[in-house]
């Protein structure tokens, strides 16, 4: 008889204090601007935040139930081997930060996709942002869906009536709160987080007997395979396709994400967002190599006895119930551990939903509404109210999605692919927006329909194939109610959340197409190139030097354009003698008597000249100014 562990009362009241607080967060640091400037501390949070909301949130953005859950369960029965991801990851986001990051602040865009328009046009922006939408409403459903999932399976916590209430409570507070309320939420979030990974840690360690046993029990399963160099297409994780799913992981991030990217937004300095991210990075690391570990630690508790094959006492039946199962049968002799841990991984879906939800209504009131309804954009009042509605429209949405997920058993695959096969193709075209001089609205269209086509094609194929790879050897021979046996698996698989619930003969399993066993790791590196060769050769069909940026473009990466060769100032009207030339780039934004331009340096920064065109023909022309470096 499977057991099943009850919630206390103490435990559910810890549940509801945690989403109270994060409620009452939501409202205390929402929005409260008057008059101009509305929209703006909505979507960016005033663009005057402090570095340490802004580190945390981002920290939080990127881990979700997959990291807490899902990456144990993988390193359970792969081994350790997908830790290169974390470390692609790493790099991904550093390039991020050097590469991306300032060409939106050079640019000054609301959103990601503003940048698409200036560098190919409006209909590369309205695409790309289309399938943002989609890609995003699928992957937060899932997000809300799996961990209800999990924890309903050794807990008595109920499915649809979790999803009602952790979905309506991150909506509501995202959709009044605005960016600030979702940066000071994720603050306390994350702490529970980091609570939950030190519970797993601690008790995990001690019930496997402490380091050295984890380590003898870790090599003895072939769990300890950290450097597989082997190029291989087939195998689940090596070192290669772990480092370039892990680096075009962590620029799709943070580089060209608009859920990632936005909280940088709230920064007043590319510096300084520059800052935020890089202090981020570590601490991103810090919970995927922990999630990795937590995988091999798990496999050390349950060296002898595996809790799938052993389900007739356990009652699990995939591998990402692991985590939580032990979480519950560890702690619920003591009141109130369960009801903590219990919220440390749901605090994983809310950190993700309400970020989604915030760039979603971002991204549809910035990309759409405004360019096709403009009279609005004339009124920051209904602006804004559009915006709060459409994140709690898009909370509504998602939890309709995630009550229509309650009858299929895994998803955290089907979550990996919603973000490889659309944001391979999408880096794709950022790339070659920021890194090369060439290309244009067609060209970039018709690079993404082969792209998408293949990348799809491959992600979803595979998933629906039935193949499943072996995992690394299983046992359950101290296991009580089962036949002292070692599963191998060289020719079956048990069903897990990172493949679908059915299974293939092993006959059938030879025959399955290649492309079908390919892991989902190469289907991001796959998009990517197969995007940017197509770019380029429709460039030459079209005449690759048609359209052709100047080599100092703001469009373009300090990578490409030297940061050296320009500087941010800000310019106050004051009298003083100016003499230097300077040149600009893109629309003046007047706030009481400061604008803010782009200029050219030159022998003599400190003094400049503004030119005529740069006003209101009928205004005079401002003739004193002190220039001031931010």
């Amino acid at each position: 008889m499977a057991a099943k562990y009850y919630l206390g009362v103490l435990d559910y009241l810890i549940i509801v204090l945690t989403l109270l607080i994060s409620t009452a967060i939501g409202f205390k640091f929402k929005s409260f601007s008057q008059g101009t400037g509305k929209m703006r501390e909505y979507f960016m949070a005033g663009k005057n935040m402090s570095l340490l909301p802004v580190i945390m949130s981002g920290t939080a953005t990127l881990v979700s139930p997959l990291i807490i859950i899902g990456v144990p369960a993988e390193s359970y029965k792969y081994g350790i081997q997908i830790w290169t991801m974390g470390l692609g990851m790493s790099l991904g986001m550093i390039l991020a930060a050097y590469i991306f990051l300032p060409v939106y602040f050079q640019c000054g865009v609301c959103t990601v996709y503003e940048y698409l328009e200036m560098r190919f046009g409006r209909p590369t922006r309205y695409f790309i942002s289309t399938m943002f939408i989609i890609q995003m409403m699928l992957w937060m459903s899932t997000v809300l869906y799996s961990p209800v999932l999990a924890l309903s399976a050794v807990t008595d916590l109920p499915i649809e009536p979790s999803i009602l209430v952790f979905g309506t409570i991150c909506s509501i507070y995202c959709a009044f709160g605005g960016l600030k309320a979702v940066l000071w939420t994720d603050v306390f979030q994350i702490i529970l987080m980091f609570v939950t990974v030190l519970m797993i840690y601690a008790a995990g360690i001690v019930d496997a007997g402490g380091f050295a046993n984890i380590i003898d029990r870790a090599k003895e399963g072939g769990r300890l395979n950290f450097f597989n160099f082997q190029i291989d297409f087939v195998t689940r994780y090596t070192f290669w396709n772990g480092l370039m799913q892990g680096v075009l992981t962590g620029v799709s991030m943070v580089g060209i994400s608009q859920t990632g990217v936005q909280r940088f937004f709230s920064l007043s300095k590319i510096g300084r967002a520059k800052t935020a991210l890089l202090i981020t990075n570590p601490l991103m690391n810090f919970l995927f190599l922990s999630a990795c570990s937590h995988g091999i630690i798990m496999y050390a508790v349950y060296f002898k006895c595996d809790p799938i094959l052993n389900s007739r006492e356990t009652g699990l039946t995939k591998y990402d119930q692991v985590v939580p199962y032990f979480l519950v049968s560890k702690f619920h002799s003591i009141p109130g551990l369960t009801g903590l841990s219990v919220a440390g991984i749901f605090s994983g879906s809310l950190t993700t939903i309400s970020s989604v939800l915030n760039s979603l209504s971002t991204v549809t009131v910035v990309d759409f509404v405004h360019p096709i309804f403009q009279s609005l954009q004339s009124s920051e009042k209904k602006s804004l109210l559009l915006a709060k509605g459409l994140a709690l429209a898009y909370g509504a949405v998602c939890i309709c999605i995630a009550l229509a997920l309650t009858k299929i058993s895994s998803l955290t695959q089907v979550g990996f692919l919603f973000h490889n096969t659309f944001e391979g193709p999408i880096l794709a075209i950022f790339t070659i927006g920021v890194m090369t001089r060439i290309g244009f609205g067609k060209s970039v269209l018709f690079s993404l329909l082969p792209g998408f086509a293949i990348t799809q094609w491959i992600g979803f194929s595979s998933l629906f194939s039935g193949y499943n790879e072996p995992p690394l050897p299983l046992n359950t021979s101290m296991c009580s109610s089962t036949f002292n046996l070692i599963y191998d698996y060289s020719a079956s698989e048990v069903p897990n959340i990172i493949s679908p619930s059915t299974t293939l003969s092993p006959s059938s399993q030879s025959e399955t197409f290649v492309l079908n066993k390919m892991p989902y790791s190469w289907v991001r590196p796959i998009g990517f190139v197969t995007t940017f060769c197509c770019a380029y050769i429709a460039l030459l069909i079209t005449d690759r030097n048609r359209a052709v940026i100047p080599p100092d473009s703001k469009y373009l990466s300090p990578v490409i354009a030297p940061e050296e060769t320009f500087a941010w100032i800000e310019i106050q009207l004051i009298r003083c003698p100016i003499h230097t030339h300077a040149r600009f780039l893109g629309g003046v934004q007047w706030s009481d008597v400061v604008i803010k331009i782009f200029l050219q340096e030159s022998d003599n920064t400190s003094s400049l000249t503004i030119p005529k065109c740069l006003f209101n023909a009928s205004a005079p022309v401002k003739s004193f100014c002190r220039a001031t470096y931010w």
